[in-house]
């Protein structure tokens, strides 16, 4: 099967260990800065690449030196670029991911390119080609939140695709009645696994089971919510279930870490395995990814992951 991801493409700058009280100090010393490939939809496509599926992208970068590190990032990874729409009248989204002394990131942002991207700069070759369709940032892109959801997953559904959705938190109007903007993507999306933070935003409850009662309008096949350290909840609202993180788990660096996961739970999905198997087999590679330095420096081999899963998903 092949995953067509849309979304963020971003060019990463990390800088690592950024000390808490920074802007209280005149300068740190830090290690030597490293870029890498970030966004939702790219790191997810990296993702799924590294555990051994077919996968492209689709989304908008200028003809840059960010640009065009991403893209022979990609190529390197084996993810079909084709369906890159290149901007000559932006620059291409780039973050400094400051990394803090416990592993956690805090981002410095552009990505003005990112209210570019609209549905109809994904190629119906594209979606032709996919068996799988991965939109990896509602309330996020103002176009696509705008209709471009909706009419992406629309088409993708009506050859037969399957749909899958995530969520990034909008610190820009957090008083948007987010739930009614994104309403008609969501009755177009069969898998929505957002973050609890997101899940808030859209619900404005706090308990997954109560989160879970808000999307069951929709015609989804499965919800799940991420809960960072605490694994996560999946339901396909008949049976609800918390599966935990793997045990002794050494954290680095939490960059990518639900990019991580949703790269895990579309790999299971893709094998045909059911929502809960996926989203365990999920837990495992995020896991694995955080114990390294990047969005996706440390996702494993599928054999490895698949290894990693059997020695703990009783424990899950």
């Amino acid at each position: 099967m092949k995953t067509l991801c849309v979304g963020m493409m971003v060019c990463d700058t990390m800088l690592a260990p950024v000390p808490f009280d920074i802007l209280q100090r005149d300068s740190a010393t830090i290690r030597p800065p490293s870029r890498s490939c970030g966004g939702d939809a790219l790191n997810v496509a990296l993702g799924l690449a590294k555990l051994g599926n077919r996968v492209a992208i689709a989304g908008r970068a200028a003809p840059d030196e960010n640009g065009k590190f991403l893209e022979a990032a990609c190529r390197e990874n084996g993810v079909d670029t084709r369906w890159i729409v290149w901007d000559t009248e932006s620059s291409t989204a780039v973050t400094y991911a400051l990394i803090d002394q416990k592993g956690e990131r805090h981002f410095l942002s552009e990505n003005s390119i990112f209210h570019r991207l609209e549905a109809g700069d994904i190629s119906q070759e594209a979606l032709k080609e996919a068996d799988i369709v991965y939109f990896g940032s509602a309330m996020s892109m103002e176009k696509m939140d705008g209709g471009g959801i909706e009419k992406l997953f629309r088409q993708a559904r009506s050859q037969g695709k399957l749909t899958v959705m995530d969520a990034a938190v909008n610190g820009e109007n957090p008083g948007r009645d987010w739930m009614k903007v994104i309403s008609p993507a969501l009755t177009e999306t069969d898998i929505f696994f957002p973050s609890l933070a997101e899940a808030i935003q859209l619900t404005g409850q706090r308990e997954p089971e109560k989160i879970a009662e808000c999307f069951r309008q929709f015609p989804m096949r499965l919800l799940g919510i991420k809960l960072g350290s605490q694994g996560c909840f999946v339901t396909d609202f008949h049976t609800s279930r918390r599966l935990s993180c793997p045990p002794g788990i050494r954290v680095t660096d939490t960059t990518g870490a639900g990019d991580s996961f949703m790269a895990g739970l579309i790999c299971g999905l893709s094998k045909g395995w059911d929502g809960y198997t996926s989203a365990g087999f999920a837990t495992c590679v995020a896991a694995k990814n955080v114990e390294a330095y990047g969005g996706t420096g440390g996702i494993p081999s599928f054999k490895e992951a698949c290894s990693f899963y059997e020695s703990c998903k009783e424990n899950l």
